[in-house]
């Protein structure tokens, strides 16, 4: 195989191996910091912004290179095991174990585990064209954006579709990194670098020790969770289940769904809504079946009983250590509950919503206006909702106020009666029967014993702190939607509160610095910036929207990464390939994209209906397809003798993690996805503008 053709190969398997690994690196890090969707954007951000300025390095690098460039991407190909192995064993060195780290620190984190390897790839790319160039191998930006991409989509399609319904992390790495090993050892072999190679087979070697061996991974955990008993990947989640003497805890995503023993949870979030009831006949519980919760609802003898859980592997994984019994009247259905609630005829006497702490979109779409209306429309006459909102009982700030007043208001838009009983979470029982506070009056009246109501609920829950509570409620405060997240923005004000800082200053001085990368950045640079940050937004709004509607964004987030990268593609070949005037290129693709915006915007502010998958894939495909198309007629346009590819991939990627945080970080959790799009469609027209105003000759 001649020179052109390995380095052309490396360019492929460097974007294999590069998707997969940001896939694997979100999802690390979701697990990591609890899974908000927050995460998502900050690694995005500093994924794009690190590899974008890895890419501006490469302008300034001259010479033939070849000689480094086989190490290069050996390093390359290996770095994704280290860095995933330092993203989950430096956790313990930066932050005291337990604690929930605040966004400066996180941030902090991200941009020191994934740095260097995103630095290493985005120079890997130019300066790869840069060796094919001086080696008398013509290669321009436009092929090399089109070699990038197929190799992009090879790594998003395997990830996404393939790999992560099979493997663990390690494994997916030593699979996704094989074709740049391979490359690297041949590079090796036609240089006649013998002692290199040497080298280079004893780390491969390594390298495919440790990422195959399954005992090894689990040990990179430990420092996280403890002794762990099992683990798992699924595609919704990480499954972690941990022991500490005799008392088994289970983790999904970072997150302890359940530990053993803990009764005054399991009874105060089933018998202050069931003790309400006459009788319980049909009942449905999302989330919180594991461990005492179901044996409690036996106490009420009910007929049927719904235990909705999104995964089933963290199902199965209960059932076989006993923590879920089998019962006569349990069915276990694994789908998402919001969906199952829309879509579902049967009727119920009790919905109990047993969800982790309100801190993300997934769990905010069964807390808003729209899920409340579902909820009424399956309940039986005198039925019944509830669910637990985490709160400070001996002191409500003006946060917790606002909280607490915004999902009340949200609940009496559709319910006639919203009782909040202070327990250790303000729980919510929400009815058009008239509701009791006296829950030991009502369970002594059905006989039914319980360990913790009879004997603390008096001390706990008392007429000053019910009342406390309903004294602080603002009537006038905003309501919680799906689209207009309220409580996910007070929800990101508490965070930065709770911890002094405030993302302000940090927006501020990338603001800063963004402008002076554009006083001296080309305009057709500028378009590729404009776009990028259109293109990363657009992103960051269908994660959100997808989330909003669907709640399992976890598993889709490869699918919708994919779904952008398969539009770069056709779109380069068709921006290289369309003979027609380069202004007109430019103008038709400026005028398609703010289309598309406009046609998002419409859809979010007049139908706001539920997409099938597709059209969301669908939306990605096309909004990437213009993204890509842009690029080689943007090269064209500066020239190839004035090497475009790093200047071009540089304000591509700049502009994709700017528009990536702004959207993900600002707009969408402060102001909502109706403000963040309106924003972009501003963004857009200001390319547009410019290029009205650029001279005509630059796009003869």
């Amino acid at each position: 195989m001649n020179l052109k053709r390995l380095i052309i190969w490396s360019i492929i398997g460097t974007g294999i191996s590069s998707v997969s690994t940001q896939l694997l690196t979100i999802r690390e890090f979701l697990t990591q910091f609890n899974g908000n969707e927050i995460i998502i954007s900050l690694v995005i951000f500093c994924w794009l912004l690190m590899t974008g300025i890895g890419a501006l390095t490469a302008k300034f690098v001259k010479g033939e290179g070849l000689k480094v460039y086989a190490p290069l991407i050996l390093i390359i190909a290996i770095w994704p095991l280290l860095q995933i192995i330092g993203i989950r064993g430096f956790r313990e060195f930066f932050f005291i174990h337990g604690i929930s780290p605040g966004f400066y620190p996180i941030l902090f984190y991200i941009l020191i585990t994934i740095t260097p390897y995103c630095l290493l790839t985005g120079f890997a790319l130019p300066f790869s064209q840069n060796v094919l160039n001086v080696s008398h191998y013509p290669f321009e930006s436009g092929d090399l954006y089109i070699t990038d991409s197929i190799g992009d989509i090879a790594g998003g399609v395997s990830f996404s579709f393939i790999l992560v319904y099979l493997l663990k992390p390690f494994p997916i790495i030593a699979i996704t990194s094989s074709l740049l090993i391979l490359v690297a050892l041949l590079l090796l072999i036609k240089q006649r670098q013998y002692v290199l190679l040497a080298g280079a087979l004893i780390v491969c070697s390594g390298f495919y020790l440790f990422s195959t061996n399954s005992r090894f991974e689990t040990f990179t955990l430990s420092g996280q969770y403890g002794d762990i008993v099992h683990y798992l990947e699924s595609p919704y989640g990480r499954i972690v289940i941990t022991k500490e003497g005799s008392q088994h805890t289970f983790w999904e995503s970072g997150l302890p769904l359940y530990s053993d023993s803990d009764i005054v949870s399991s009874e105060e979030k089933t018998h202050y809504p069931l003790s309400q009831l006459d009788r319980v006949e049909n009942l449905m519980l999302v989330s919180g079946g594991l461990g005492e919760t179901l044996k409690e609802v036996a106490k009420y003898r009910p007929a049927h009983v719904d235990y909705l859980e999104l995964d089933p592997r963290l199902t199965d994984a209960a059932q076989d250590l006993g923590v879920i019994k089998k019962a006569p009247f349990l069915e276990i259905i694994n789908t998402d509950a919001r969906r199952y609630i829309k879509t579902t005829q049967k009727k119920y006497d009790a919905i109990l919503i047993d969800l982790p702490d309100l801190d993300t979109f997934q769990i905010n779409r069964f807390f808003t206006e729209e899920f409340f209306a579902l909820s009424k429309r399956i309940l039986k006459k005198g039925g019944i909702l509830s669910l637990n909102l985490k709160y400070s009982p001996n002191y409500i700030s003006d946060i917790g106020k606002r909280k607490l007043s915004s999902l009340y208001n949200s609940a009496r838009m559709h319910f006639k009666n919203v009782l909040i009983l202070p327990g250790e979470q303000a729980y919510f029982l929400l009815s058009d029967r008239e509701l009791h506070s006296d829950i030991p009056s009502l369970l002594k009246a059905k006989k039914i014993p319980t360990t913790y109501i009879e004997g603390f609920f008096h001390g706990n829950v008392t007429d000053e702190r019910i009342k406390q509570l309903e004294e602080r409620l603002d009537r006038n405060e905003q309501l919680n939607t799906d689209f207009e997240p309220r409580l996910i923005n007070i929800v990101f004000q508490e965070w930065f509160i709770k911890y002094g800082t405030h993302p302000c200053y940090f927006i501020a001085i990338l603001l800063g610095l963004t402008l002076i990368y554009l006083v001296f950045m080309k305009r057709e640079e500028y378009l590729l910036f404009s776009t990028g940050f259109a293109t990363m937004g657009v992103e960051m709004l269908i994660i959100f929207a997808f989330q909003v509607i669907y709640g399992y964004v976890y598993l889709e987030i490869g699918a919708i990464i994919t779904a952008f990268l398969l539009g770069l593609l056709p779109g380069a070949i068709a921006g290289k390939q369309w003979r027609i005037k380069i202004g007109l290129k430019i103008t038709v693709s400026e005028i398609a994209l703010l289309s598309l915006l406009f046609i998002f915007f419409l859809w979010i502010s007049c139908f706001k209906s539920d997409l099938h998958p597709l059209y969301f894939l669908s939306f990605c495909f096309l909004f990437s397809f213009l993204c890509g198309f842009q690029f080689p007629v943007a090269a064209e346009i500066i020239g190839e003798e004035k090497s475009p590819a790093a200047g071009c991939l540089a304000a591509d990627l700049c502009g994709a993690a700017v528009g990536t945080l702004v959207t993900g970080t600002v707009l969408i959790p402060l102001w909502g996805i109706r403000f963040a799009v309106v924003f972009l469609i501003l963004v857009k027209i200001s390319s547009i503008v410019l290029f009205m105003f650029g001279e005509k000759s630059d796009y003869a």
